[in-house]
């Protein structure tokens, strides 16, 4: 009778084969992007000249770092809030599919120009389009975005600002050593960014159920944004990342994650309320991180 070779024993060590993942990071990869707090060592990029025109812009990395955590390649990505298409500049160098919604022409045509509307096997890799971000349905099929990476205006609260930089704060390191400067991005009455706050919150909600719809099982939803404060009110603090989560979670959204970008070592320190109300320093912004739970 025939002796059947001997099988050699699989070795403890051997290399298996990796699953494939949420986002085909490898192992080492997916625990280097866990931490909850980021700083500019984790999310610095250079700005382009084309940031200056919109004044209120974040970095390309900062993108970038949630598209590889929360995708693949190939996969669609949306932003509501386009403005100059820094989330679409990251679909681009890390090879998803990108679409934009802007509500401004001149913003419009910024992202037009650097995208150049390149296609990917014959069809747009990255595709900006002028509308209002409530007609997103026009554009994305439902169940078909993996993830949305967006920062929205916050309510009228910019008009506040404008107003503090001219008076409160116009001498003060804010805008001298940090250089801090904010504008109105229009005057169009669908501008979630010329809305009274409780509107604003309200609209929001009414976005994230067509968000919902748009995205995939399993799907992400994150939202950059960052709190305000009315000091001379009776409750100063108002806490945008958390009406923004409660919104999603009401449009069936899980509120699935929270990461802290730290911007401390990009501001200097202002004094605030001296001496008779002790304010601290806002230099931090929320990543509200809502999924679709399959």
């Amino acid at each position: 009778m025939p002796v059947k070779a001997a099988t050699a024993p699989r070795a403890k060590n051997a290399r298996r084969k990796p699953k494939a993942g949420l986002n085909d990071l490898t192992a080492s990869e997916w625990t280097l992007h866990s931490k909850s707090v980021w700083t500019s060592r984790d999310v610095s990029s250079v700005r382009g000249p084309h940031h200056k025109l919109h004044g209120a812009t974040f970095p390309v990395a900062l993108a970038e770092n949630a598209i590889r955590m929360y995708s693949k390649k190939g996969d669609v990505v949306l932003d509501p809030f386009m403005g100059v298409a820094d989330t679409l500049l990251a679909c681009r160098n890390l090879e998803r599919r990108g679409v934009g919604i802007e509500l401004y022409g001149k913003f419009y045509e910024v992202s037009k120009s650097l995208l150049n509307q390149e296609s990917l096997d014959g069809q747009p890799r990255q595709t900006a389009v002028r509308d209002d971000c409530r007609n997103l349905g026009k554009y994305v099929a439902p169940g078909t975005v993996q993830l949305t990476f967006t920062s929205p205006p916050y309510a009228d609260f910019i008009q506040q600002s404008v107003r503090d930089r001219k008076t409160t704060h116009k001498k003060s390191k804010l805008v001298q050593d940090n250089n801090s400067s904010v504008s109105q991005y229009g005057t169009d009455a669908a501008d979630f960014g010329n809305l009274p706050y409780a509107e604003f919150v309200s609209e929001v909600g009414g976005l994230m159920e067509s968000l919902y719809e748009a995205t995939k099982p399993g799907g992400y939803n994150v939202w950059v944004v960052k709190d305000h404060r009315i000091a001379k009110k009776s409750i100063p603090y108002v806490p945008v990342h958390v009406d923004v989560a409660r919104a999603g979670e009401a449009a069936g959204f899980t509120w699935h994650d929270m990461i802290v970008w730290d911007q401390n070592d990009q501001r200097s320190l202002v004094v605030l309320g001296y001496p008779t109300v002790f304010y601290v320093n806002m230099n931090h912004t929320y990543l509200v991180v809502l999924r679709k739970v399959e």
